[in-house]
């Protein structure tokens, strides 16, 4: 068998993604390889699917212990033979892994760095059979790396100690610098080298100024009912802070950082990882453990400190392909926050790197120019499209506007106040706020005090940043910065140049295409993923990724033959688990004969404009219910069918929208349906109408179940909402 069929027949794949069949060439070949992959990209494949089909045992270096039981179950959910070896196994574990492995007894064997510094284990593997080694997050073993450990250097043995054994290293982010100190390192010899594009376009790039950083964020995980997302915060109190202002609004969060103790923190990734909280809270000590492939979201509550973590951060997004939002809020103040911890560094080298990163992503936070454009050029790539339509920047586009006046007023307060506060008192004084710092000061009775009232403090605060970042203003001074007016500055106060700030124009609203699968169907294989997984003790994303969801969900197979068309199901998963989503898709056909399933030739990952579409069907129908309409009224006000609301009234109680489902449908029936639903199950709708006999149908049945999956699928909770009738 080819590696072609094998793609198919273990992966569920007809092709490869870019560069992948180029790796997986050399490696049969048995070339040592460097190849840089972005996050996403598919990297695993690359040396999972030859280790299927060589002789001997593939070893897997990997610093992360956390990650490798996710990765050794998804492997052998796809029928191969693979293990660990790491300080989690007692001796005795580690006795019969060993064991298997010197009888080549797998596929796969995946292995922490610290493991090759023991005395004599070099020896015991060159007692095994090995096709080859494979080193994961490779820039780990420079020293210019941004997540440089010493643990790696351990690697720089393995030609020594393991002649003639092939070497791959894959890393996610690395410039030339680190490339080629990572292939000096492992002393590749003659390595196929490949550098795989680092653009996601996938990936939504979106910027803003924080302020009132929690309910920004909320906000942004309300728009993503039900879907997982990763909250990135500076500090372990930040963390915390923010955890338990989602907890307190109903939102499922859990916090993840070095305070914490092992056994909490890895619950608390075991959580998110089983879908069984939406969103973790963390600082940057989380997320390289993390193999989830439907994160939609990743959010920074604050400035990263590189471009490299940035980007291996947002690269937690959006693994699976599909659309995903990757959201920085920032603030000048950001930069005074970090700036201690690089100036606390040994080195005067590292310092000044630490600085120029510093100032890297203050530059990409403040510069309206495209984001991806930006984090691109960092890599050493060049993006050649005018408009990447996937960022704040592109989608949303930017506007000059001359603002010396405004700029003139600022000044003015910073000069008449001695040069001698910082921002926050600035703005303070020319918005004209009523403070006891204010009056204590006297400055109440500044002549520029109050100019600016007709702008909110957030216009203030943003003519600042923007004259900070083009050098009319320094800020200076320890522990409290204070703005000084620059020479730059003064040839603006005094009317001799003219600032000019861009600022980012409104969204423009542009409609695009409904979504091309059908949203209760992905609920519905959603919970059967969930309910399986479960019961076999892994992530859901183990059984099929969201895209192998959405296509089901698009495509609508009934077939065995048809399921195996679905990007990510193989023969193995097709045996295993193809049989139940089957069922809920014919059960689905029956249910809404109206269900019209896609052409295969149509089918795409859904855009990021779709998913906003989808969203805005469902805004309008709770716009028109909140004013008291029926679902006949709204059906016909919105010519859609009676069934299609009924369905968006069943999503909108299922994510706790304030609708009353005694408005739709009556105590009795309800309480009736839900004695059916509790018999049948919650997955299928005709069972419950037959069972209705007449007296209610789909319309009324799509509603119910929405009401009781808000409620976590409890019938009991029918009555007890009867008392709010």
């Amino acid at each position: 068998m080819n590696y072609t069929e094998q793609l198919q027949r273990i992966f569920g794949f007809s092709t490869f993604r870019a560069n992948q069949e180029e790796i997986v060439q050399a490696i049969l070949a048995r070339r040592d390889i460097f190849a840089v992959m972005p996050t996403g990209g598919g990297k695993s494949l690359c040396y999972q699917l030859p280790a299927s089909m060589m002789k001997g045992t593939c070893l897997v270096v990997s610093p992360l212990i956390s990650l490798m039981k996710d990765q050794v179950d998804a492997a052998n959910a796809f029928g191969m033979k693979a293990g660990l070896l790491n300080s989690t196994l007692s001796t005795a574990q580690q006795h019969e892994v060993m064991a298997r492995l010197q009888e080549g007894d797998y596929d796969l064997l995946y292995l922490s760095p610290e493991r090759l510094a023991l005395p004599g284990f070099f020896e015991r593997l060159r007692r095994a059979p090995l096709s080859f080694v494979a080193v994961d997050e490779a820039h780990c073993i420079s020293e210019w790396g941004h997540d440089f450990r010493p643990d790696y250097l351990a690697l720089s043995s393995l030609k020594q100690e393991l002649p003639g054994v092939p070497i791959t290293a894959f890393t996610a982010t690395a410039t030339q610098r680190v490339q080629e100190d990572i292939v000096r390192r492992l002393a590749l010899n003659q390595p196929l080298m490949t550098r795989a594009s680092f653009d996601r376009p996938n990936l939504f790039y979106q910027i803003q100024l924080r302020d009132q950083v929690n309910s920004q964020i909320e906000a942004v995980v309300r728009a993503h009912a039900d879907e997982a997302g990763i909250i990135y915060r500076l500090s372990r109190a930040d963390v915390e802070k923010t955890a338990a202002w989602l907890q307190k609004r109903g939102v499922k969060a859990l916090p993840y950082h070095a305070g914490l103790d092992k056994q909490t923190r890895g619950h608390n990734q075991e959580a998110f990882n089983r879908d069984e909280v939406q969103v973790v809270v963390a600082t940057v000590a989380f997320g390289m453990g993390i193999d989830k492939s439907n994160v939609r979201f990743v959010i920074h509550g604050d400035l990263p400190k590189s471009m490299e973590g940035y980007y291996q951060e947002t690269g937690r997004a959006g693994r699976d392909g599909e659309p995903a939002l990757c959201l920085l809020l920032y603030s000048r103040g950001d930069y005074f926050r970090l700036r201690p911890f690089i100036d606390q560094l040994p080195d005067e080298r590292e310092r000044q790197a630490g600085l120029a990163q510093l100032n890297r992503m203050m530059a990409l936070a403040e510069q309206p120019v495209c984001r991806r454009r930006a984090v691109l050029h960092y890599f050493d790539e060049e993006y050649d499209r005018d408009n990447c339509g996937a960022c704040d920047v592109c989608v949303h586009g930017v506007q000059s506007v001359v603002a010396s006046t405004e700029a003139q007023m600022v000044m003015s307060a910073i000069y008449r106040s001695g040069q001698r506060f910082g921002a926050g008192h600035i703005v303070d004084i020319v918005y004209g706020a009523k403070t006891g710092r204010i009056s204590a000061l006297g400055h109440d009775q500044l002549k520029t005090y109050g100019v600016g009232r007709d702008r909110g403090k957030r216009f203030w605060r943003q003519l600042i940043d923007g004259m900070l970042s083009q050098g009319l203003l320094k800020s200076e001074g320890e522990p409290y910065p204070m703005l000084h007016i620059t020479a730059a500055g003064d040839e603006v106060l005094f009317g001799r140049a003219e600032f000019v700030t861009h600022q980012m124009l409104e969204d423009r609203g542009t409609k695009s295409e409904e979504s091309l699968y059908d949203e209760q169907l992905f609920t519905l294989l959603k919970k059967l993923r969930r309910d399986m997984a479960e019961k076999e003790g892994v992530p859901p994303y183990i059984l099929f990724s969201d895209k192998s969801l959405h296509q089901m969900s698009s495509l609508m197979p009934q077939t065995p033959d048809a399921l195996l068309g679905i990007n990510g199901v193989g023969q193995m998963k097709l045996e295993r688990y193809g049989k139940p989503f089957l069922e809920i898709i014919g059960n689905y056909l029956t249910d809404n004969p109206e269900a019209c399933p896609q052409q295969a030739t149509k089918v795409t990952a859904p855009s990021a404009a779709r998913k906003q579409t989808s969203g805005q069907t469902l805004g309008e129908t709770l716009r028109l219910a909140e004013t008291g309409m029926s679902v006949e009224e709204m059906a016909a006000e919105r010519e859609l069918k009676p069934s299609t609301i009924a369905s968006h009234i069943g999503e909108l109680l299922q994510q706790g929208k304030g609708l009353d489902v005694g408005d739709y449908v009556d105590l009795a029936v309800r309480s009736e349906m839900a004695e059916l639903f509790r018999v049948h199950g919650l997955q299928r709708l005709k069972p419950i109408v037959d069972g209705m006999e007449g007296r209610a149908g789909y319309e009324q049945a799509h509603i119910v179940r929405g009401f009781l999956l808000s409620q976590g699928g409890k019938m009991e909770e029918v009555n007890d909402d009867a008392d709010s009738d």
